[in-house]
């Protein structure tokens, strides 16, 4: 019996920036991204913030007259924390997406009419967020956490240093 071969796949993020609001239009042309897919927590805004910041809100403004799709994708089990954000947003939205699992990238990939290698997520974890986009070939811009108060922070970062750096 033939075994299907696997590939490994380290998770180097393709970009990482201070925060979202570093990301420009400009380099997601270069990146050839039209749509992207964000995490709320620790990316759009800190866990127990009930919206984006003031400065995060005028970037996602930017990221929609420039012409690029804007889609949530998170795995809070809450779909209302969820939905509110992209209400905010004015986007499509999936909760419980399971990231790193494929199923949930590809139909946001679906819904907003995209091919993967056309989107990219944005998020603050290596294992989730990062792996789940390079398993499905979409580009990975990471983003340092807004939730360093957490207790278990130092903890994923010690975990997550070997790959935070750029994929080359």
């Amino acid at each position: 019996m033939m075994r299907a071969r696997t590939t490994m796949i380290l998770p180097f993020p393709h970009e990482i920036y201070d925060d979202v609001t570093a990301i420009t239009p400009a380099e997601l042309r270069r990146l050839g991204v039209r749509g992207l897919l964000l995490d709320i927590d620790g990316t759009l805004a800190r866990t127990k913030d009930p919206a984006p910041s003031e400065a995060v809100s005028r970037w996602l403004g930017l990221m929609r007259r420039s012409g690029v799709a804007l889609y949530v994708l998170s795995n809070n089990k809450s779909p209302a924390r969820t939905e509110r954000f992209a209400q905010m947003i004015g986007c499509s939205w999936r909760h419980r997406s399971r990231k790193p699992a494929r199923r949930g990238f590809l139909a946001a990939a679906e819904e907003l009419g995209l091919r993967p290698e056309e989107l990219a997520i944005v998020g603050d974890q290596i294992w989730t967020d990062v792996l789940g986009g390079l398993r499905c070939n979409m580009k990975t811009l990471m983003v340092q956490s807004t939730d360093t108060y957490l207790w278990y922070f130092p903890l994923r970062r010690l975990v997550e240093l070997p790959f935070r750096r750029p994929r080359r």
